[in-house]
């Protein structure tokens, strides 16, 4: 699995670290800053995107507290991007959600909690685990959604 990463100053750190968890793990991983911190917008904009063309599969980007990263992500057509703080939240987000772009808060999140949440994540599939009853549910949503966004975005 390719996993697209970014970061501002406010997230650097927590980045190196997971990055540095994910690679021992056998995920290719796709830093967009690899040298040094950027703006909260370029680093989302940078991850966003590739997961937008499918140059990479997921993404997982990070600033001072997640947010401005999670709204800049969620402008870009297919990117579903969730700020998360626990470890249930980020699982959650993609067996409910069908996340594919996870932001984080450098301020929020440390960096052992990080990794947890980053492959807690990363190892979650879209309605895996649900009860039929809330499976049936969740998938019409997100059939809604894609289904909303193709109209939103003509």
């Amino acid at each position: 699995m390719k996993v697209a990463m970014g970061a501002d100053g406010a997230g650097f750190a927590l980045k190196e670290a997971i990055k540095e968890d994910l690679l021992k793990k056998g995920y290719e991983v796709i830093d967009t800053n690899p040298d040094e911190p950027v703006l909260y917008q370029f680093a989302a904009r940078a991850v966003a995107g590739m997961v937008q063309r499918k140059e990479a599969d997921r993404g997982i980007i990070m600033c001072g507290t997640g947010m401005g990263l999670s709204i800049i992500a969620n402008k870009h057509r297919g990117v579903y991007a969730a700020l998360c703080e626990s470890v249930y939240t980020a699982r959650r987000a993609k067996v409910v959600n069908n996340t594919n772009v996870l932001c984080m808060g450098g301020f929020v999140v440390g960096n052992v909690l990080g990794i947890e949440m980053a492959n807690a994540w990363l190892e979650a599939e879209h309605l895996v685990g649900l009860d039929e009853k809330t499976r049936a549910v969740v998938e019409k949503e997100f059939d809604h959604i894609v289904e909303y966004e193709e109209e939103a975005y003509r």
